[in-house]
């Protein structure tokens, strides 16, 4: 994909002037297979943490109590 197109000096200028300053950020690549295979550990790691602290029930009850539709 490339980079996004640069600013020109007067275009700098006047960010810089009305306060704003650059910087970079980095995100996780969603494309990439380890991103999932992590988020499905990770996820499956608060479920049981969820599990064990019984939070699991807790969920459900509110559900229920904001849904009456559920099974």
């Amino acid at each position: 994909m490339g980079r996004p197109k640069e600013l020109t000096e007067t275009q700098k200028a006047d960010l810089l002037a009305r306060g704003y300053r650059p910087y970079e950020v980095w995100l996780p690549d969603v494309n990439s297979e380890e991103f999932w295979r992590k988020m499905q550990k990770e996820g499956e790691a608060i479920r049981e943490s969820d599990r064990r602290q019984g939070m699991d029930k807790v969920l459900d009850a509110f559900a229920e109590e904001l849904w009456d539709d559920l099974d």
